[in-house]
């Protein structure tokens, strides 16, 4: 009698044991609504990050038209024939600064008259454009969202 009573003890231990239909629909209903919160700052990381590289990508644009300037201005026409070389590129000033860029970040960006862009800048919804020179100052890469 006793044996009877342990295994039917067991059969009932067993079938406590298992998950019933509804206890497996809420964790997995408690899984998507948790994925979903997750995911707009996944997603919000990954643009950070393109957005990132793109400030970085400014950055050194302007340090190479600074290297531009100094290394230009220090030729017999100084200052003046530096920016009136600036000024008169019709717009292809990133292709003036291919020489003072790392080929990596060169070769990532895509020049149309003063603009600037690439597949950080796209991501970030932004593109960079290089101001005027006018005497008093020096030219900088502007960030312009789109």
């Amino acid at each position: 009698m006793m044996i009877h009573g342990r295994t039917s003890m067991l059969g009932k231990i067993r079938a406590t044991r298992a998950f019933s239909l509804v206890e497996i629909l809420v964790v997995v209903a408690i899984i998507t609504v948790l994925s979903s919160l997750l995911l707009p700052t996944i997603l919000g990381t990954r643009k950070t990050a393109h957005e990132q590289v793109a400030r970085q990508q400014q950055a050194e644009l302007q340090t190479a038209l600074s290297n531009w300037i100094i290394a230009q201005s220090s030729g017999s026409g100084g200052l003046a024939a530096a920016r009136a070389a600036y000024n008169g590129t019709g717009g292809a000033k990133l292709q003036l600064l291919q020489n003072y860029l790392q080929a990596a970040t060169y070769s990532s960006l895509s020049g149309s008259g003063d603009t600037v862009g690439s597949a950080a800048l796209d991501s970030a919804g932004a593109y960079l454009q290089f101001s005027d020179w006018t005497s008093g100052g020096q030219p900088t890469v502007q960030w312009i969202n789109r």
